[in-house]
């Protein structure tokens, strides 16, 4: 049996996030920290429907991401003043001063994750990487037309 590539994925992203959580642990939030990195990367200038496309998430997800970083004091939302039906998301003072501390942090993990690793190797790591989402955004699902033989059995 071919285990799903997506353990090996989830495995390295579980640990790699649960490692990242633990080296900023002095800030109040557990979670997320990306979030916050992207926002600032985009000097403030994204709406919500933006974030989530570059994050690949629903719109619903979203929402929970930002609730909970603006229940931690970490954003604002605030009304597009040119699209009354876009939320901006703004930064506050508290991120402002933590953000930094999450940058130094993801890159020493990243540092430490890609430790004995040789350049050319970490090159094809991410072209492949990027090959790999590139096939998964191009797959349409087939529609089934009728039930697996297996489904048969429990109808």
């Amino acid at each position: 049996m071919q285990e799903p590539l997506a353990n090996p994925l989830l495995s390295a992203s579980k640990k790699y996030l649960n490692a990242l959580s633990k080296m900023v642990n002095q800030l109040s939030i557990d979670r997320y920290h990306y979030v916050l990195v992207l926002i600032d990367f985009h000097d403030e200038n994204l709406s919500q429907k933006a974030l989530a496309e570059i994050l690949h998430i629903d719109k619903s997800y979203m929402v929970n991401i930002l609730d909970y970083l603006e229940e931690k004091g970490y954003i604002l939302r605030e009304k597009n003043p040119y699209d009354r039906r876009e939320q901006l998301i703004r930064l506050t003072a508290k991120a402002q001063k933590d953000i930094p501390v999450i940058k130094e942090a993801i890159q020493e993990l990243n540092n430490k994750s890609l430790q004995n690793i040789s350049e050319s190797k970490k090159q094809i790591f991410n072209e492949v990487l990027s090959i790999i989402q590139d096939n998964l955004i191009k797959i349409e699902p087939k529609e089934i037309k009728k039930p697996h033989t297996i489904l048969k059995n429990y109808n």
